[in-house]
């Protein structure tokens, strides 16, 4: 019955083009309360913990999957790794050998503490290519169908010219250095308040610990044949000096010392009001096909969250039609 409730203010929302933040019902940490709430102890097995490997050769890997999106933790269970950085849990994966371009997104859950991804793209000789930190990866307020998060996407151009050094393998760890940072996030008391255009009577916003724990989520998809565009990052080796110039200007983040801070809640909604404005990548139909199959299973069976996350998730890959099919799903589940 709750669901069913959800189900119809959330399509109301929808088909009132609503743009105001709702928090998702269901954590994608829910299964993972450790990595994402006991910081103490991730500091403390972490400074006792010791790196896996002596080069990023011997690390074993995980297989990415396209068309496909995944939850991760990073916790004592992960390897580590003693990066340029400093010591890291990390995750390792080994891209896609017979595919196009591909576009990539990964992001770190923010929860009570927040697990702030850097990348590192290996070669197939595991020689680094590229290392994405935040010149990348930035704060993405929680929306409609999705939490707070640190997020990034970015391609891996599969041309001879596009990628000449034939990347093959990619690792996700964090910042040994900035542990001790913090992140002001807007409070979901005062983006109300705001929406409902009144006083919000002095409600503090939420500061939150790195950690050197957390839970990511990444998806990969196939852009076949370098199709698509939009708000992806461009490998360096891609673009002009000025446009390196310009892209280090853009994503300059005010720090001070042992603090994140992140910009109001006025500038932040305005930002991604930018951003989703920009096309997306196309997504191939058989893409499509697969998320619309799956909001269509989870509408069915009552799981309204995890259709709107999947909603959520085809439209960070391209998709235009990921919302339609929900809202056509749950009228049908009305009758």
């Amino acid at each position: 019955m709750y669901n069913t409730k959800l189900a119809v203010v959330l399509l109301g929302s929808l088909l009132l083009g609503g743009c105001a933040s709702l928090e998702a019902q269901l954590s994608p940490t829910k299964g993972f309360k450790a990595a994402v709430t006991d910081r103490e102890r991730a500091m403390q097995s972490l400074d006792l913990a010791k790196a896996c490997c002596k080069d990023f050769a011997n690390i074993p890997y995980v297989d990415m999957v396209p068309g496909t999106s995944q939850l991760a933790a990073i916790d004592a269970n992960s390897p580590v790794y003693a990066f340029s950085e400093g010591k890291s849990y990390f995750a390792a994966y080994r891209l896609p050998t017979h595919s196009g371009d591909l576009s990539i997104t990964v992001e770190g859950i923010i929860d009570q503490t927040m697990f702030e991804p850097v990348v590192v793209m290996l070669d197939s000789r595991f020689q680094v290519t590229r290392t994405m930190g935040r010149n990348v990866f930035r704060y993405d307020p929680a929306r409609l169908i999705s939490g707070n998060a640190v997020s990034g996407t970015f391609t891996v151009d599969r041309s001879h010219i596009g990628n000449p050094n034939n990347e093959s393998y990619l690792l996700i760890y964090t910042d040994g250095s900035r542990l001790s940072e913090t992140l002001t996030i807007p409070s979901d008391a005062k983006l109300m308040a705001k929406a409902k255009v009144v006083n919000d009577y002095g409600i503090k916003d939420p500061v939150i610990p790195h950690s050197p724990w957390g839970v990511i989520r990444f998806s990969v998809v196939d852009l076949s044949a370098g199709k698509g565009g939009g708000n992806v990052y461009k490998p360096v080796y891609a673009i002009g000096t000025d446009e390196i110039k310009e892209q280090a200007r853009r994503s300059t983040v005010e720090v001070v010392p042992n603090k994140l801070v992140v910009p109001a809640a006025t500038a932040v909604v305005a930002t991604s009001a930018s951003v989703v404005a920009k096309p997306a990548p196309a997504m191939l139909s058989e893409t499509e096909t697969f998320y619309q199959s799956q909001i269509e299973k989870a509408v069915k069976a009552g799981d309204i969250d995890k259709a709107m996350k999947l909603v959520s998730e085809a439209e960070r890959a391209g998709s235009t039609k990921a919302k339609s099919v929900f809202i056509d799903a749950v009228k049908r589940s009305q009758k």
